[in-house]
């Protein structure tokens, strides 16, 4: 069995990457599934829909996201992202 270790809030603070979390109030789910499923709640908020279609360079249509990004299928509304990886992995990020 895989030993997963918990993320360290001072490193994921400091990461230069772009994220679809950003800090504030409020608390989110992040469940992914693949051959197992994978659940736990954090602090922070998502960012808009416009926010994100900008980082992925597509047009948000009726404030939704319906898109494939490098492979990646990426569907969004307010307050739900959902990835899903060519793998069949699934990932997502909504209000807890």
């Amino acid at each position: 069995m895989p030993c997963i270790q918990p993320a360290n809030p001072d490193r994921v603070r400091e990461m230069k990457e772009e994220s679809f979390i950003k800090e504030g109030k409020g608390k989110l789910r992040v469940t992914i599934e693949g051959s197992e499923t994978l659940e736990t709640t954090m602090s922070g908020r998502l960012k808009s829909v416009e926010e994100i279609a900008e980082m992925l360079g597509v047009e948000p249509k009726d404030g939704r996201i319906e898109a494939v990004v490098d492979g990646v299928k990426v569907r969004m509304e307010k307050g739900k992202l959902e990835l899903e990886f060519e793998s069949g992995d699934r990932m997502r990020i909504e209000r807890a």
